[in-house]
């Protein structure tokens, strides 16, 4: 019998079977690659107009078709066909069918909200830095990872989201849905509902999304759901409510203990919640908030020094397609003017408080006293630090330039 470094044949396929047998609830096909097939999402570009904006169709279905501006395409025409065969309309305008990718799908269908453009959605998610652990078998739920987003909106962010942490779960069972959940015996039926149900109880890593709005999280809830067959819809949790509700009964299921590896409020207002959503994160854990004016950051910066937040303004950058994609980095800060700072050494240097005194000393000999979010401000002879502050707010220079809102990263410090 052949052997391959001692290792007999017999003794390989015995381990091919085995890894064959564990992995076969992997290999759930979740999307057709090659052959177009029935609620299938594609992508038609006009192959003689490169300029036309492409065309995402609907789950497609026998004997309906795709409206055009004074023309069609029938879907039948499109089932059983290949990715990047081509198609005619009924004006035998021609199109090349395509998978789409996420950033073209979650662009491209129906909304109902103002969306966050894919761009802006990579760049937000990037800012994280999130590195997803492979699940452990034994304890899947064991150092689970998860984020919260406030202001779930069109759910194209989430849907970002919910790729980036893909790889810490283990591969879903079956939900027990749709038509073939009507042919199921009821024992065979509760069996699959808690099969799935301790699934989603042990998952690795999980997406928190709210919105205030019903009609929003439902259709962002469709709109994941349509993606890729759902591939990316078991890691997502949707919620309808207010951010301090949810927040608040968390709060009190861990006992008061921060439960949030990071989070993202994405909505009017954000320094409101500021306070609630430093209590639920932990050490370290990443806050990010989308403005669509910088002032609004300004405003937050100002309210987590004044209530002496556990947050720390790491950076601010501007995004958005209008220029380019990265973002360009302002720079956003309280300062007392120096001026002002000399002035404060003069009237503490008649106290015996020296620690001040030297403090003062040091911020007074640079252009500006300046003092993050979140951090012990030196306080003068008075006790009082909370005047004469103004904001320095204004881009870096040198840096990747785009055009749009601005996105504030916050560190929760210890």
């Amino acid at each position: 019998m052949s052997t391959l470094r001692g290792v007999s044949t017999r003794t390989l396929r015995s381990n091919l079977t085995t890894l064959n047998s564990v992995y076969s609830t992997c290999s759930r096909r979740l999307h057709s690659k090659n052959t177009v097939i029935e609620n299938d999402i594609v992508l038609l570009k006009n192959v003689h107009n490169s300029t036309c904006m492409p065309i995402l169709s609907n789950g497609l279905h026998p004997g309906k078709k795709i409206e055009l501006f004074k023309d069609s395409i029938l879907h039948d025409d499109i089932l059983g066909k290949g990715i990047r065969d081509l198609v005619s309309s009924r004006k035998r305008a021609t199109y090349r069918i395509q998978a789409p990718t996420l950033a073209e799908y979650t662009d491209l269908c129906p909304r109902i909200v103002t969306p966050i453009y894919s761009q802006d959605a990579n760049l937000i998610v990037s800012l994280l830095d999130l590195h997803p652990i492979v699940p452990d078998l034994n304890h899947p739920s064991r150092n689970r990872l998860e984020i919260f987003e406030a202001g779930t909106g069109h759910g194209a962010l989430t849907l970002n989201l919910a790729k980036a942490i893909h790889g810490a779960n283990t591969a879903a069972p079956e939900p027990p849905v749709g038509d073939a959940s009507a042919e199921m015996s009821p024992d065979i039926l509760e069996a699959k509902r808690e099969a799935y149900k301790e699934w989603r109880a042990n998952r690795g890593a999980v997406i928190h999304t709210l919105d205030c709005s019903g009609q929003h999280s439902a259709h962002a809830e469709t709109v994941v759901q349509n993606f890729r067959r759902g591939m990316y819809y078991p890691h997502i949790d949707f919620h309808v409510g207010s951010i301090d509700d949810y927040l608040s009964s968390r709060l009190v299921e861990t006992g008061g203990s921060p439960f949030l590896d990071h989070a993202i409020l994405d909505l009017p207002g954000t320094k409101l919640y500021l306070d609630i959503a430093a209590k639920s994160l932990k050490s370290n854990g990443t806050l990010i908030t989308f403005c669509p004016s910088v002032t609004q950051i300004n405003a937050g910066v100002l309210y987590a020094r004044q209530e002496r937040l556990p947050l720390f303004l790491e950076k601010t950058v501007e995004v958005g397609g209008a220029v380019g994609v990265g973002g360009r980095e302002w720079d956003i800060r309280p300062v007392k003017p120096r001026a002002l700072l000399k002035a404060l050494v003069l009237d503490t240097s008649r106290t015996d408080d020296v620690e001040a005194v030297e403090g003062l000393m040091e911020r007074a000999r640079g252009d500006v006293g300046s003092h993050q979010a979140g951090s012990s401000p030196i306080k003068t002879a008075s006790g009082s630090d909370d005047n004469g502050w103004e904001m320095v707010c204004r881009p870096k220079v040198g840096l990747k330039i785009s055009g749009g809102g601005f996105v504030g990263v916050w560190r929760k410090m210890a």
